[in-house]
């Protein structure tokens, strides 16, 4: 069996802009900072978990506890439902993107998913994107809090699932740099979703495939075929 490991944010659904809004004002409020640092790429894990690990150590010299990160995800459900109840249209799929999910089951591909968002919040995510993705394997930044041990639970939980000593094929679905930079160091074939420079830069990161979307199926099945790691 081939094994699919798709990210969320960016990848299954267009929800990057109104997460990093919601996630940067909830720890920013839980630290009181006026100014949070917004270059993702540049903190040693891009997870939530991870995030909020580095902001803590770099403020207080500490990783946050379990009831201030509990208070933090609250927080950023609160303004997750919000963003929500105002516009809708900001919890969107990639196009294409459930239609995808059923041909990849209908042909026989084990589908996972690996986020860098907490559970809660990619739960919330992919119910309202109306993906029907609930039921699949998956690992979120509780998991974490590095991109790679995420990846590696959700293929560790996928193999139980569909009863898989070993995938004949593991290929990781991702929109940003440190998804290429996650399958280069797990050595698994990569699949860009994006477009335009965005597109470029993940090319120039070793992605050897990128689409825009699953709008065209078949051309994003042969990109799975084709696809090598980073």
């Amino acid at each position: 069996m081939r094994l699919v490991v798709f990210d969320l944010d960016g990848t299954l659904t267009r929800t990057n802009a109104v997460d990093g809004e919601c996630f940067v004002l909830a720890v920013s409020e839980a630290l009181e900072m006026t100014a949070l640092d917004r270059n993702w790429d540049g903190y040693d894990h891009v997870t939530d978990e991870g995030i909020i690990r580095e902001l803590y150590s770099r403020r207080l010299g500490r990783h946050p506890e379990a009831n201030e990160t509990a208070r933090i995800v609250d927080r950023f459900m609160d303004l997750l439902s919000t963003r929500h109840a105002s516009d809708t249209s900001r919890f969107s799929q990639v196009e294409g993107a459930s239609a995808f999910v059923e041909e990849l089951r209908d042909r026989g591909w084990g589908i996972a998913l690996a986020t860098g968002a907490w559970r809660r919040s990619a739960e919330f995510k992919i119910q309202r994107a109306d993906l029907p993705i609930s039921d699949l394997p998956a690992a979120y930044a509780e998991d974490g809090p590095s991109r790679e041990g995420i990846v590696r639970a959700a293929i560790e939980r996928a193999a139980v699932r569909y009863e898989q000593t070993q995938f004949e094929r593991v290929i990781s679905v991702g929109d940003a740099l440190w998804d290429v930079k996650t399958a280069r160091k797990l050595r698994i074939p990569f699949l860009g979703i994006a477009d335009g420079t965005k597109a470029k830069a993940l090319q120039d990161s070793g992605a050897t495939h990128t689409v825009e979307d699953y709008r065209d199926p078949q051309r994003c099945l042969r990109y799975l075929e084709e696809a090598e790691a980073p």
